[in-house]
């Protein structure tokens, strides 16, 4: 279970650092094309094909990043002041509820993937390649959430765990 988490750790830092390449990418490339027709009065049409194409790209890697670094939505306010046994489990259908769905993009995917054959226009690759972080980041998604299940279902992990800052440093409320 260990190197799963290790696993999926060190791939949310790689994804994290995949988007903000290609954040980086997209702002160089826009630049460069507005320096290009503002000074040379010529406008590359194909920046804004591989701009959408980043942006597309950095959101589906960042997709996972987010759940994967505990910034998905959560109603902690409410869950944390239940009792164990009814936390456990809305913890355990939160997790069940992210792997149906996951699943169900994943169940799509093969099928989406073979009718996206055709070429982006612009810049050529094949439709499927915009979609394909889609999948990938759903394959992870559905792996954490099948680790965080049956990792609270052993009690190794805590169901929505509180975490009130102001507790910790010593100050009263």
């Amino acid at each position: 279970m260990r190197a799963i988490q290790r696993s999926l750790d060190l791939t949310a830092s790689l994804f994290k650092g995949l988007a903000a390449l290609c954040l980086g990418i997209m702002v160089v490339l826009n630049l460069g094309n507005v320096l290009s027709r503002s000074i040379l009065g010529t406008a590359y049409g194909w920046v804004f094909s591989w701009t959408l194409l980043l942006f597309v790209w950095m959101i589906l890697l960042g997709f996972f990043v987010y759940v994967r670094t505990r910034r998905d939505v959560v109603v902690d306010i409410f869950m944390t002041r239940l009792p164990n046994l009814p936390r456990r489990g809305a913890a355990l259908f939160g997790c069940a509820v992210g792997i149906a769905v996951m699943l169900a993009i994943l169940r799509g995917a093969p099928a989406l993937i073979s009718m996206q054959s055709s070429p982006m226009d612009i810049i050529g690759l094949p439709i499927w390649v915009r979609s394909a972080p889609l999948f990938v980041a759903a394959t992870l998604v559905l792996i954490h959430f099948s680790l965080e299940f049956f990792l609270i279902l052993a009690g190794r992990t805590p169901a929505f765990p509180r975490n009130d800052p102001a507790k910790k440093k010593g100050v009263v409320e």
